[in-house]
């Protein structure tokens, strides 16, 4: 960046750090009343001072790399505070949420003081600050619990709930299973099932679900199953909503970069050593789509439909997401999809091979444990080399360096814009967004 650049933009993120600094306590006690009315998932495990202090830590956190112009200040903390979460055993809902309350009432700030073009610059760079803290809360939680191999249970860490993290169940039997984030486990014989089961968010895959299935994974792995299956719970009109909207960066960072959770999701089902099959019923949508197409096999019933809507949001889509869709669907197919973001049918999902088997909704529970029994009764050794090998010459195409940058170059400039967070503000405020190109 040239001295001259440096020079024009100095001036306007003195004025955005000063002018939020000096409405300090007032936007924090917005930010909290704000968090408190929100409808949680989750147990507040804090008392009402507490949560204060946080928005208000968060908040002079966010002075504080406007005026530095870096963000490693909040991702040093935010990593510290998913460090402690996961120690006492709780949930990072609850400090995610205030992220989310504080984003909303600097937005509204800005848009009050600020106006043009230095308005859009202001925003971009409060999200880039505040979805850089997000990150790296998500990602150091999540490596915390793999690491362990599973998540703690919030509601088991409060006090007078009875019990201990959920797990899997053991080798054998059809037992209740484990229950955590979202997400059950169970096997059944030498068939491991994992159930997202998150009504209220319609199975959004937030970091804190897509954690769940990778425990679930990994649990699953360690009991030797020979054949997963991956489903919603019975009764969902929605398989998954896709990513959740709320855990994107706001600008300024890939929203799709390698250390995202459900890009980390999408390997550990890519590279299980066993199949997994998806049991699709309702709509999938965005992120979830790109999930399903990273299981072995689908099985759906005629209420699925598919959706792939990253133009909605003004989201680049990223090569290895694309490289999924190459390895599975046609060309044309793949276009039409990603350019209308219209949702294919049960159907026509059959007819263009997107789905293994399309069954009547009351056999498809029975349909799919059966497909996978007769997997899982086959030579483990000789499926997961199989799956390895697919897997290695599908994944793996060679581009060049200088490709690859050119394209990372047009994707930054396409999540660095205005309308990445024009379609991010449409879908908040639930509306068509207006895009500008721009």
């Amino acid at each position: 960046m040239s001295a001259g650049r440096d020079q024009e933009t100095a001036v306007p993120v003195m004025e955005t750090s000063a002018a939020l600094a000096s409405a300090g306590e007032r936007l924090v006690g917005e930010a909290v009343a704000a968090l408190d009315r929100r409808p949680h998932a989750y147990q507040l495990a804090s008392s009402p001072q507490e949560r204060r202090e946080c928005v208000r830590h968060l908040f002079e956190l966010v002075i504080q790399c406007v005026r530095d112009g870096h963000v490693e200040p909040i991702i040093e903390a935010a990593q510290q505070i998913a460090a402690a979460r996961y120690t006492a055993g709780f949930d990072i809902g609850e400090t995610q949420a205030a992220f989310n309350a504080l984003e909303e009432v600097l937005w509204r700030q800005l848009a009050d003081i600020v106006t043009g073009d230095q308005q859009i610059d202001a925003l971009a760079r409060i999200n880039a600050i505040i979805g850089a803290g997000k990150d790296a809360l998500a990602c150091t939680y999540v490596a915390l619990a793999s690491q362990r191999g599973s998540a703690p249970d919030e509601r088991a860490a409060t006090p007078g709930a009875a019990g201990g993290a959920g797990g899997s169940t053991g080798s054998g039997g059809t037992g209740s299973g484990g229950r955590a984030a979202g997400v059950q486990t169970d096997v059944q014989g030498q068939v491991g099932v994992i159930t997202l089961d998150d009504q209220r968010k319609r199975n959004a895959l937030s970091a804190r679900m897509v954690n769940g299935v990778i425990a679930a994974l990994e649990s699953l792995q360690a009991e030797r199953v020979r054949a997963v299956v991956l489903r919603a719970a019975a009764g969902l009109r929605v398989w998954s909503a896709g990513h959740d909207i709320d855990e994107l960066p706001r600008g300024r960072r890939d929203p799709l970069a390698y250390n995202d959770p459900l890009e980390q999701l999408l390997r550990a089902i890519r590279t299980f050593p066993a199949p997994v099959v998806a049991m699709v019923h309702g709509s999938v949508w965005g992120g979830a789509f790109d999930l399903v197409l990273s299981c072995d096999l689908i099985v759906a019933d005629e209420t699925a439909t598919f959706a792939i809507t990253p133009v909605n949001l003004g989201l680049p889509y990223n090569t290895t997401g694309l490289l999924h869709f190459l390895g599975r669907l046609p060309m044309n197919l793949i276009k039409e999809m990603f350019f209308t973001a219209a949702p294919l049918d049960a159907r026509k999902a059959r007819e263009w091979m997107v789905v293994n088997h399309l069954v009547e909704s009351a056999d498809l529970e029975e349909y799919t444990l059966g497909l996978a029994e007769t997997m899982a009764s086959k030579s483990p050794m000789a499926i997961t080399v199989i799956k390895e090998q697919l897997r290695v010459l599908t994944d793996y195409q060679p581009v060049a360096a200088q490709v690859y940058e050119r394209i990372q170059g047009l994707r930054r400039e396409a999540y660095d814009s205005s309308d990445y967070l024009e379609g991010l503000r449409a879908f908040a405020e639930r509306r068509q967004p207006v895009f500008r190109g721009i």
